[in-house]
């Protein structure tokens, strides 16, 4: 190549860093104004707690607002907002003396905590709260047994609603009493199913032994508890002694937006910028510092979103279908069998949780998010996953040290024909496409929903833990 070829590459990109300087000049002028006019992203719940705690911010809230008892002074009046607002107005009866509502409740006295515990004396509302932790074993089927709904000759007397960001049903650990190998339990012989029956949707052990009706309610876009808080806003809204309620659903209604990531903020922050103009990937000279520390940031979100919430998105359908069963720090030996005889680590440490994330200080190395495959030819043998080692993040699946699937036979298949062994000494058998993760890897996750890792993932779960769709999402 001569000196010819270069020249024209080098002027061509001038005018790039150009336009790039003028933009983000743009930004910080826009940023100035609007803080100068007083717009600003301050909220009391969320700088008091996090904008993600499950138990003292999200469930206190909410307990708060529904009790009749409350120091609102509102009666039942918020809590009739929200049957009528999931479909369930009169539900519940109101002006009974034995109208209660528990937050944290233990029904047996010990053991099995129900996070809200609605109840008129006839009828009750079990809802457990998921903003992000983990379905426990055996969850849903010990709730239900400790408010005496397994003998229930009513089941639709009791309702039990799952509280998520968005995913419409417990997974199968949470419906069925766990196995213990190791102590020679055998796996559940019941496990709790949902059942259609006419409009209501049924948890039960078959579909003539409901034990009650099951409900979804989400947090996440134009849901349910959105939907509640517009309709407690306008019940106050011209209430002079109310103002302080209506100023604390709207700092709440903040929090739940941050929490499931729809918060836009007033003053736009530089991911925000990064985000919708796809040309902005470069830095301003005078705010080289500033810049460094926002794209640090910014790479802790993508990361953190591509290893929580977007991977579960991936995996909806194998995860409501119990095809796939996510392992977190609840389940992590489920990860042993798959580890390398030589590794040093136990499982739990190979679990992603952001407090370890890659780009935080300190650096964090040697963490995954990984989906074993729970149903199908390769039950038990397969996990699907997203890890990040010392510099390369790492997409893939591992098959079992010795396991009865025939790797030259998986190996062919031509989603995975083109990965390669990788990570020997964590895991036992590992096949994975890697990437640089600080360079084209992070420049991925920020795009991750047209990035090759998605896609790989995807094309995995049709292999490994395919849904039939005609069966639908119902046992």
């Amino acid at each position: 190549m001569n000196s010819s070829d270069k020249a024209p590459r080098s002027d061509q990109a001038l005018p790039t860093w150009k336009a790039l300087f003028e933009d983000f000049r743009r930004l910080e002028a826009d940023q100035l104004a609007n803080k100068e006019q007083g717009l600003n992203d301050f909220n009391l719940l969320g700088s008091v707690l996090s904008a993600n705690d499950e138990v003292r911010l999200h469930t206190r809230f909410l307990f708060a607002l529904l009790n009749p008892k409350g120091k609102h002074y509102r009666g039942s009046q918020f809590l009739d907002l929200f049957l009528k607002n999931i479909g369930r107005e009169r539900w519940l009866d109101l002006n009974s003396d034995s109208l209660e509502i528990r937050k944290e409740y233990f029904p047996a006295g010990q053991g099995d905590q129900i996070d809200l515990y609605i109840s008129d004396g006839k009828r009750t509302i079990v809802i457990e709260n998921k903003l992000n932790a983990l379905d426990q074993p055996g969850q849903v089927k010990r709730y239900l047994r400790a408010t005496g709904a397994d003998s229930s000759v009513s089941p639709e007397d009791t309702l039990f609603i799952y509280l998520t960001k968005g995913q419409s049903r417990p997974s199968p650990i949470a419906l069925a009493y766990p196995g213990n190998k190791k102590m020679d339990i055998s796996p559940d012989p019941e496990p709790l199913c949902i059942f259609k029956q006419g409009a209501e949707l049924f948890l039960g052990t078959s579909k003539e032994k409901h034990w009650a009706l099951y409900q979804n309610l989400t947090y996440r876009g134009g849901g349910s508890i959105h939907g509640w808080l517009d309709a407690c806003e306008k019940f106050v809204v011209d209430v002079v002694s109310a103002e302080n309620i209506l100023w604390a659903i709207r700092d709440y209604r903040n929090v739940v937006k941050r929490a499931t990531k729809e918060y836009s903020s007033n003053v736009k922050s530089l991911k925000e910028h990064f985000e919708q103009n796809q040309h902005a990937g470069g830095t301003y000279h005078q705010k080289a510092i500033q810049m460094a520390e926002d794209l640090r940031k910014a790479h802790i979100e993508w990361l953190d979103e591509a290893m929580t919430e977007k991977l579960n998105d991936i995996f909806k359908s194998q995860l409501e279908g119990g095809t796939l069963l996510r392992i977190g720090l609840e389940n992590s030996d489920l990860l042993e069998p798959f580890l390398s005889s030589a590794r040093t680590r136990k499982s739990a440490d190979l679990i992603y949780k952001k407090t370890a994330n890659f780009f935080t200080d300190g650096r964090t190395t040697n963490r995954g998010s990984y989906f074993l495959v729970n149903n199908g030819d390769y039950k038990g043998q397969v996990v699907l996953m997203l890890y990040y080692g010392r510099q390369n993040l790492h997409v893939g699946c591992i098959f079992l040290p010795e396991g009865e699937i025939r790797l030259d036979d998986v190996l062919s298949e031509k989603r995975v024909a083109l990965l390669t062994n990788s990570l020997k000494s964590i895991f036992g058998q590992a096949r994975t496409q890697t990437q640089p993760l600080e360079k084209s890897g992070i420049m991925n996750l920020a795009n991750f929903e047209n990035s090759p890792q998605r896609e790989l993932l995807r094309n995995l779960a049709k292999v490994f833990a395919p849904i039939d769709l005609e069966a639908g999402i119902y046992q």
